[in-house]
């Protein structure tokens, strides 16, 4: 298992094409929007992959069977040869990496969890929000400010490289209450005009739909631009989930989620 230099990184796009779960974070990494690792079992002939996003999701794609690269993968998850510094999320794809990964989990190295991906249904949303008025809210495109004095955990500046990037690259709305941040409804991906929604609420402003707000703005912007906007979540996360199937989102896809803690 070697880790690739960014000049290589197109030598995965072919593979990750035959990848049938939502990859939009790996192709952030493998164009250079967010940081993160990219490894393989060879520089010159790959087929094994892994890549890490520097928010910590992962993916496991490729030849499952390969033995040297498993063996050297599994020194890596229980840090034999190189501390790992950040908690990671892992999928894999196909399903027959299984076989490796329920190792991790009965050897308490793993927890395993679900994770969800869900279709847009245009008509489900403008069903279930078509009475909604944004009028009675401040709503306003996201700022530089904003970029790095929002706080918690799926913030852009954990999915964008720096504030300007992000900027230039990504789509981000605020909801403001009494003049301060509430709730950010962002891109986390922009990949062949696919848009993931990313959505941060202050811990004060929870539970009053202002996240709500924020993604119906973001999901216009998405429809009046030719995008179509994304939703995955852990189906443990069901603030997540519930705000998803609102907005017109519909479950197509369940995967096993490995947690791999540092």
């Amino acid at each position: 298992m070697i880790q690739l230099d960014e000049s290589q990184y197109k030598m995965l796009l072919n593979p990750l094409q035959q990848v049938d779960c939502n990859t939009l974070f790996v192709r952030s990494v493998l164009a250079g929007h967010a940081g993160g690792k990219v490894f393989a079992d060879s520089a010159y002939d790959p087929t094994s992959f892994y890549v890490i996003h520097a928010y910590g999701m992962s993916l496991l794609f490729g030849d499952a069977d390969n033995e040297q690269f498993n063996n050297e993968l599994w020194d890596y998850f229980i840090q034999k040869t190189e501390p790992r510094k950040m908690d990671e999320w892992l999928q894999a794809f196909p399903r027959t990496w299984e076989t490796q990964l329920e190792k991790l989990v009965h050897n308490n190295q793993a927890t395993l969890y679900t994770r969800l991906n869900f279709s847009f249904d245009k008509d489900a949303y403008e069903h279930n929000n078509s009475l909604i008025s944004l009028d009675n809210y401040t709503v306003v495109p996201s700022s530089v400010d904003m970029y790095a004095n929002i706080e918690g955990s799926v913030i852009p500046k954990a999915f964008w490289r720096d504030e300007q990037q992000f900027l230039q690259t990504a789509i981000s709305f605020t909801v403001k209450v009494d003049n301060e941040p509430a709730t950010t409804a962002f891109a986390a991906f922009v990949h062949d005009g696919k848009l993931e929604i990313g959505i941060e609420t202050a811990e004060k402003h929870r539970g009053k739909g202002l996240a709500r707000i924020a993604c119906i703005t973001l999901i216009n912007y998405c429809l009046a631009n030719g995008l179509e906007p994304v939703w995955s979540c852990r189906l443990e996360n069901t603030a997540s989930v519930n705000l998803a199937k609102k907005l017109g989102f519909r479950e197509t896809m369940r995967l096993p989620y490995y947690h791999i803690p540092v």
